[in-house]
């Protein structure tokens, strides 16, 4: 809304803005006052004084109501400094300055030097805001020495004033001295906010540069050249090793920006700063030719298109799009998808070219040999010039475009591959579909979407008398090892975790595909579910467990009987005496010696000076997030550490504490192994239980056949003997 306020008044259209002015005084906000006064500023320059005035006004009168009386008072200033003013608001300002400032002692002496204290004037006024500018808070800016300085105190009985400077140097002042020979800086000029909202300039630096140049160049009267620019700015703004990434993206938002004008060589650029901005179109026209190729050019419009407000402007921007795309036709130069963006972009809004889009995307889709190319769907620039795309497939490849769609379903890009199956089940062609089955469905981690729409459009009945659709038990097979899938990417991949959450709703909504699964599932087909589920990690979909909880309870309670797992599975550490005393020491040496002396480190580095230039600092507390890090993994570790020696160590199994010997079945070699803890591997003889090594082994009695990893992949190995050893 407030954008709409600057826009209507720099386009004049004068009854929209009082219209949306009307709006923004039946709720004002403090934060828009800069752009309210921006409005007063336009209609003063148009010699719209009066309309100004009164708009003023009803906005201070406003925001006074609510309490705002900072703002109130600000655009009041605004308004006076304008000349857009009568004897009321005078008065009304004058009130706001009472109000505003009634709790400072240097009041009286600040409206008497006005005058305001004898007559109420625009004089008077304007002079009040000028001195108050000389209190606590504002920064001052003496041009022969002293520089720029935050002012720190104002003694009102002796009229004298405190001044820290930019140097860090304090200097007392008179009154009258600062008055005669200071300037007060404005909050938002580069001096005042280096000393004051240094944050506020590097946040600038980093998501506005252009408004950044501009506010420097207001420093020299509206020219900058590239090397004042990192004069003003580095270091005290930007440190000298970001300059090279911020001079870039400098660069090429100033090139962009309405307000500034670029001038000179690439390398040694001049921004000067315009008097008004260009119109968009002016701007829109001027950054295409900013832009290589057409897909560019294309990407440019769109922005342009989705910043304009207003239908003027949103059609002449039109025009302008229509013209880049019909002389990209003609040229023959840009790719078909540059292209097809340009067409569907006019689309889009209502307009067409001299090539239709449908047209365009058989080139793009179809190759020299007839066969169709899915992948090239994604060139195009947009995702809604994709499904934008999709929905002129059939005209693109005529009559049997479902045919060759379903045929090669599983190579359509996930961007559109559920606007590709939707359209062929709008058209009845959906059963085609179920060729996929067989080729997809054992390979969730490769088709994740495809296998989800696939049980959408069996829970759907969208496969209902064909002699090909899967029994409901084996969907619902198909989709719990998709669930599991995702369920172990979901955390690290937002797209799974999305779709994740569509298939338990699938499987537990309204459809009721699971339900279905279950109705008269035999023993062997619920544990296999079961398996599927306790395979899927303690964090699976509740729902989904409860329903297959709430069926083996009803009908195989024994499926959840669970066996008593071998100690070596429980979730602790296993260990021997010897390895739990190593442990410990390195525990105390760690927690006794190195984290104190990394603590000394720390404060010696700091004694050096700047923190953001020590690297002896910086090196130190890396270190010390490293040694904490590795004493709480440790401490962890310690507690939930358990003596082999006092378990159950079994004679006749491989397990932790006992001794082992096989055979190679291939070559015949003998191997024997020491199968200990984690804090017990100091030599190739001994492997810890928790290794790959020995996960083919445990639990595996004499004569059995185990597995062992091997340069070509796992070697067969007989066990040949077991021998307690702790």
């Amino acid at each position: 809304m407030t954008n709409d306020l600057v826009q209507f008044a720099r386009s004049l259209q004068l009854d929209s803005l009082e219209s949306a002015w009307g709006l923004a005084v039946k709720a004002p906000d403090p934060g828009a006052t800069p752009t309210y006064a921006t409005v007063l500023d336009l209609l003063c320059e148009k010699d719209l004084a009066s309309r100004a005035l009164g708009m003023a006004t009803t906005m201070i009168e406003a925001l006074a109501g609510k309490n705002e009386v900072h703002a109130a008072l600000e655009l009041g200033f605004r308004a006076m400094r304008r000349s857009a003013h009568n004897d009321a608001l005078a008065k009304t300002v004058v009130t706001l300055i009472d109000k505003r400032y009634a709790g400072e002692d240097w009041l009286p002496v600040l409206k008497s030097r006005a005058g305001l204290d004898s007559a109420v004037t625009v004089t008077s006024i304007l002079e009040f805001e000028r001195l108050r500018r000389f209190t606590k808070g504002h920064v001052v800016y003496h041009a022969a020495g002293w520089n720029e300085g935050a002012i720190e105190d104002f003694v009102a009985m002796s009229q004298e004033v405190t001044v820290h400077f930019a140097s860090g140097r304090r200097e007392s002042f008179p009154l009258e001295t600062l008055l005669s020979r200071f300037k007060p800086l404005d909050a938002n000029d580069l001096r005042a906010m280096k000393l004051q909202r240094m944050d506020a300039l590097r946040t600038e630096a980093e998501k506005d540069p252009s408004a950044l140049i501009r506010r420097v160049a207001t420093l020299y009267r509206g020219t900058l050249s590239s090397t004042q620019l990192k004069t003003e700015l580095s270091p005290a703004v930007i440190a000298e090793k970001d300059w090279a990434s911020f001079w870039k993206r400098a660069k090429a938002a100033a090139a962009k920006d309405p307000w500034l004008k670029v001038e000179g060589s690439t390398t040694r650029p001049t921004f000067v700063v315009r008097d008004k901005p260009v119109s968009l179109v002016d701007e829109a026209s001027v950054a295409l030719t900013h832009q290589n190729d057409f897909g560019q050019r294309v990407g440019v419009l769109r922005d342009y298109l989705a910043r304009g407000e207003d239908a003027e402007m949103k059609n002449q921007i039109l025009g302008l799009a229509k013209k880049s795309v019909e002389a990209a036709i003609e040229e023959k130069k840009a790719s078909h998808a540059h292209i097809l963006d340009g067409i569907l972009l006019l689309e889009e809004h209502g307009m067409s070219a001299s090539v239709p889009a449908a047209t365009e995307l058989r080139l793009l889709l179809v190759k020299d040999d007839g066969s169709l190319r899915p992948a090239a769907i994604d060139r195009l620039a947009t995702q809604a010039s994709r499904e934008h795309a999709i929905e002129l497939v059939p005209q693109a490849l005529g009559e049997n475009w479902a045919e060759q769609c379903a045929a090669i379903l599983e190579t359509w890009p996930d961007s559109v591959l559920e606007n590709v199956v939707e359209k062929l089940v709008a058209a009845g062609h959906g059963p085609l579909c179920l060729r996929l089955w067989d080729k997809v469905v054992p390979y969730p981690k490769r088709y994740p979407l495809l296998i989800y729409l696939l049980g959408k459009l069996w829970g759907d009945g969208v496969f209902d008398g064909s002699e090909q659709k899967p029994s409901a038990i084996t969907t619902g097979r198909v989709l719990l090892h998709l669930a599991r899938i995702l369920n172990e990417d979901r955390k690290k991949n937002q797209v799974h975790s999305r779709l994740l959450g569509r298939l338990v709703s699938l499987l537990t909504g309204k459809r009721g595909l699971l339900n279905k699964s279950l109705d008269g599932i035999s023993r062997d087909d619920l544990a296999h579910y079961l398996g599927i589920i306790k395979r899927s990690g303690e964090d699976f979909a509740a729902e989904v467990i409860l329903m297959i909880d709430r069926t083996i309870a009803a009908h195989y309670p024994d499926l959840h009987a669970k066996p008593e797992l071998p100690y070596w599975e429980k979730d602790f550490i296993f260990t021997t005496r010897d390895g739990m005393r190593r442990i410990r020491e390195d525990y105390r040496v760690l927690v006794e010696d190195k984290i104190p002396a990394n603590s000394k480190a720390i404060g010696a580095a700091a004694s050096l000076g700047d923190l953001s230039e020590n690297s002896e600092w910086e090196s130190a507390m890396e270190e010390q997030r490293n040694l904490t890090g590795r004493a709480q993994d440790m401490d962890q570790q310690l507690r939930s550490a358990r003596l082999i020696e006092e378990q159950d160590v079994p004679n006749d199994r491989v397990a932790p504490g006992v001794k082992v010997t096989l055979i190679e079945v291939a070559s015949g070699k003998q191997r024997v192994y020491r199968v200990l803890g984690p804090w017990d591997v100091f030599d190739d003889s001994t492997i810890n239980y928790l290794a790959p090594i020995a996960q083919g082994l445990l639990g595996k009695t004499v004569g059995e056949i185990g597995d062992v990893p091997g340069p070509g992949g796992a070697i067969a190995v007989k066990i040949e003997a077991i021998e307690r050893i702790v």
